[in-house]
């Protein structure tokens, strides 16, 4: 498995993964994709790959940095915006790699945490001094 950062060939795959993340504002995602292509769009910041060996791109992560996460206000922090995983390839590992791969990338931006939300839960992880 490889993580990359997407490229603009990819344009057309990531609007199609993220039109079965998020159905409901389908008709906004070719704009934002081009905007984020363009550098005009404030998030995400950075959008990971997952790809097999055969070179299908089996899912992605949509990051961005924020400083308003509660107990963190004022902290760089990254923030995994989406992550999504194409149904038949679930179950082999490939959200866990895009989140250590999120993971470095907070890193790599100097943030303090890495944190999402699931079911109206937020999740932090302030453990980037440790492996």
């Amino acid at each position: 498995m490889l993580i990359r950062h997407v490229q603009r060939a990819d344009a057309a795959t990531w609007e199609r993964l993220r039109r079965e993340l998020w159905p409901d504002a389908a008709e906004s995602h070719a704009c934002e994709i081009e905007e984020y292509f363009a550098g005009t769009i404030a998030e995400p910041q950075a959008v990971l790959f997952a790809e097999d060996d055969a070179g299908t791109v089996t899912a992605f992560a949509e990051l961005s940095l924020r400083q308003d996460i509660p107990g963190l206000e004022g902290q760089l922090t990254g923030y995994i915006e989406g992550l999504y995983v194409v149904p038949e390839f679930r179950w082999h590992g490939i959200a866990r790699a895009l989140l250590v791969a999120s993971r470095d990338w907070a890193r790599e931006q100097r943030c303090v945490a890495l944190a999402s939300d699931r079911a109206d839960r937020l999740v932090i992880d302030t453990t980037f001094g440790k492996s």
